[in-house]
């Protein structure tokens, strides 16, 4: 907007016709050295146009004379007969002319940031990076160790009391600002340790998340052989290996047989009775409870598990191997740059969103004509009520909501803060968190109709088929391409989806660790490169405890202890900040000035401002309150953690967490002990805060003191905080002499352009 410098009518004027009579060009230029530092009463810089002198070429920090120019209503006709006193011609505007091709390289050399190249980078991106292994490897497992079909009811709540509303808050927050996790929490200097914490938190999940792409390589390599050998029992099956169902259980209804009450069936031969089998289900699985070859093989194969989490006695190399080309491949992709890696996300992206649907769909019309099937898909859709009562139940549905939307680990803020500045943000929000549940869930269907058949073969309940854990995924996959014909080649195309599944997670995970550590030392990112490949030696390095034959049991303590508690808290202040802090209000202000106000994820913003302010908050309150009374035992099949594990596990949980205390510590000695500052400079925003980029920052107004959160018109309330006698003198005479500065160039001046205090 225009605004009007006071005083203006001395010597500017309008004639008869309307048209505005501006002054000479002498005596424009005559005080253009005058104005150049003219602050306004928040201490921004005043912009004001120098008309009609101007250089076509030239930026003016960002700003586009011959746009400002033709934006000067002249008269009735508006561009029609336009003259000064001189009577000479307003020229017509002409572009600006540029050394960059688009907005995104300009953004890359003004301020060291990139963005997406394309409009669905972004889109594919943030869905690549939350339908991951949370989805095809997590989710079953989870849902399987919580009675199955009870485990949708809090997982579905949740996702749109909890799920979404986060997503949303923390897509519109990287997209406004272009900063990441630690930047981006400027509204509020005191909450600026939630980006470090979720680097942190980023930093283990990577850790363990690589661990299973590595899990995939390996297994995508011994696929390339004629018959897989997890087909049937090798030397590295355990005495309860059965890969022979059909023999499992016999009838003993034949002649020359007999039934022994322990459930075994003998026959008669010359020698005497010889066992034959077994006619009782209960007493076989009581005397050798059955194994699958893929159990054995992935336990005693690939991991050679040990006995328990202190028990290291051997490295595994060919998982080192595999690891370290998981890390090599996220190293070439990541080298180039956010450009390059989201390019060669659009290349595929046809081939990767609809490939794992396809492999999936292929998988699941097998299983679903299998015998027995019934079995595994009752167990997952019938819910088994009094399992609500289980605080677990909720717990882990909260945490795989986190998890599989990655919400609170900073990687949608990092991606989020590449777009273009006007981009609507509800659509990616809601199609991104739907889509993730439903894969969840196709997956669900898929897992449990296998876990039906082994049910119907073996005689026993679907809980009790296979060991619960992590490994569910490596375990009943593998054994799933087995039962189609040519099963070597669906196990490639299988492995290979986990790996591209796997990999999209990891590069957003690495790429919010870069952008935390480049965004705090911008000399660095110039050196990006080398910064990614530091972070990926050291998360390679913390990955080899992970290789040795108690990796399995690593992977568990990380999963349990790396999310949960550090994701609800870290989500629970993000709410915090947000509505009670930096105010709803005044958020929901930014978003119009983002936007529009025309959008329709700022015409159903009531919705999210209830979720924010209440709705969220209480939930993620409960769920910490509850899990801390009784907190679940840590269990990998029948192997119960140390306790010396959950100590540690404490610890780490702390040392996630430990960047919002310290950095708030630091805030306070920073800013109210060396710069005697007020308390309010904790929770006030910096100067800095807002848009990145100037035409950006231009469309936002800024009302310091105005639209405040609840906490803090609260405590302003139960304080009676007033502005005493002395204050209001000063503020009144730094207002009078910026005025009276303003009115001394407003005589030789046109009505100026003020480019931080345009409307919203």
């Amino acid at each position: 907007m225009y605004r009007q410098i006071p005083n203006t009518t001395t010597r500017i004027s309008q004639d008869s016709r309307g048209v505005i009579q501006l002054p000479s060009g002498d005596e424009i230029s005559s005080t253009t050295a005058n104005i150049d530092h003219i602050k306004n009463r928040y201490g921004q810089q005043i912009y004001i146009n120098t008309y009609p002198q101007y250089d076509p070429n030239v930026s003016y920090h960002g700003y586009d004379l011959s746009r400002d120019i033709s934006e000067y209503q002249f008269g009735a006709n508006n561009g029609h007969n336009q003259q000064n006193t001189t009577n000479r011609p307003v020229p017509a505007p002409r572009k600006t002319h540029s050394n960059y091709s688009s907005e995104s390289e300009l953004v890359k050399s003004k301020n060291g940031r990139e963005q997406w190249s394309g409009r669905f980078d972004f889109f594919f991106s943030s869905l690549g990076y939350a339908v991951g292994f949370g989805a095809v490897w997590r989710f079953p497992y989870l849902c399987y160790r919580n009675g199955g079909g009870v485990f949708l009811i809090p997982y579905i709540t949740l996702l749109f009391l909890l799920g979404i509303p986060l997503f949303y808050l923390e897509v519109n927050l990287g997209q406004f600002t272009s900063q990441g996790p630690v930047q981006c929490w400027r509204m509020a200097p005191i909450f600026k340790g939630l980006g470090i914490s979720m680097s942190l938190m980023s930093f283990f999940l990577t850790v363990y998340y690589a661990m299973l792409l590595a899990y995939s390589i390996l297994y995508l390599i011994l696929s390339f052989r004629s018959k897989l050998e997890w087909t049937t029992c090798g030397s590295w099956a355990s005495a309860n290996c059965t890969d022979d169902f059909s023999t499992f259980v016999m009838r003993c209804n034949y002649e020359n047989t007999y039934k022994d009450p322990n459930g075994r069936c003998y026959t008669w031969t010359d020698q005497g009775l010889t066992q034959i089998g077994w006619w009782d289900v209960q007493s076989r699985i009581q005397y050798r409870k059955p194994v699958l070859p893929t159990d054995d093989y992935f336990n005693n194969y690939i991991l050679n598990k040990s006995p328990g989490m202190g028990f290291i006695s051997t490295m595994e190399w060919p998982l080192v191997l595999c690891l370290l080309a998981a890390w090599v491949l996220v190293f070439i992709c990541l080298c180039r740059g956010i450009k390059t890696s989201g390019k060669l996300r659009l290349y595929v992206v046809y081939f990767t969103a609809v490939f794992p649907y396809v492999i999936l769909l292929i998988l699941g019309i097998r299983g679903w004509t299998l015998p027995g099937m019934s079995r595994g898909i009752y167990f997952y859709m019938k819910p088994d009520l009094s399992r609500l009562a289980d605080q677990r139940v909720w717990n882990d549905a909260a945490n795989q909501i986190f998890f599989v939307l990655s919400v609170a680990y900073g990687g949608l803020i990092t991606l989020s803060s590449y777009n273009k500045f006007t981009r609507s943000t509800l659509g990616n929000a809601l199609v991104i968190s739907i889509t993730n549940v439903l894969t969840s869930i196709f997956a669900g269907f898929v897992i449990f109709a296998y876990l039906g058949y082994l049910s119907y073969m073996t005689g026993q309940e679907v809980q009790d088929v296979v060991s619960e854990g992590p490994g569910l995924a490596f375990i009943v996959y593998p054994y799933a391409v087995t039962t189609l014909p040519g099963a070597p080649f669906w196990s490639i195309l299988f492995f290979f989806m986990l790996i591209l599944l796997g990999l999209d997670s990891v590069f957003a995970s690495v790429e919010t660790i870069v952008v935390v550590i480049t965004d705090q030392i911008h000399g660095l990112r110039r050196y990006n490169t080398l910064v990614i490949l530091v972070v990926c030696i050291a998360m390679f390095a913390l990955g080899l405890l992970l290789c040795t034959d108690a990796g399995i049991y690593w992977i568990t303590f990380l999963d349990q202890f790396t999310g949960s508690y550090p994701a609800f808290v870290i989500g629970l202040l993000e709410c915090i900040c947000i509505a009670y802090i930096y105010g709803s209000n005044r958020f929901r202000a930014d978003l119009i000035a983002m936007l529009g106000s025309k959008d329709y994820g700022v015409r159903l913003y009531r919705i999210f401002q209830i979720c924010w302010l209440f709705i969220t908050p209480m939930l993620i309150i409960a769920l910490i309150i509850f899990t801390s009374i009784n907190y679940p035992s840590l269990k990998l099949g029948r192997y119960n953690f140390p306790s010396w594990s959950y100590k540690l596990g404490w610890g780490l949980t702390g040392l996630i967490l430990s960047g919002i205390v310290f950095y708030a510590i630091y805030a306070i000695i920073y800013l109210l002990l060396v710069k005697r500052n007020s308390w309010r400079a904790l929770i006030s925003p910096e100067q800095k805060w807002g848009p990145l980029l100037e035409q950006n920052r231009k469309k936002v107004s800024y009302y310091y003191g105005r639209q405040q959160g609840a906490l803090v018109s609260l405590f302003d309330r139960l304080t009676k905080r007033t502005s005493s006698r002395d204050t209001l003198a000063r503020s009144k005479s730094i207002d009078t002499s910026i005025n009276e500065k303003e009115e001394s160039i407003s005589t030789t001046r046109p009505p100026s352009r003020i480019g931080s205090e345009s409307a919203v």
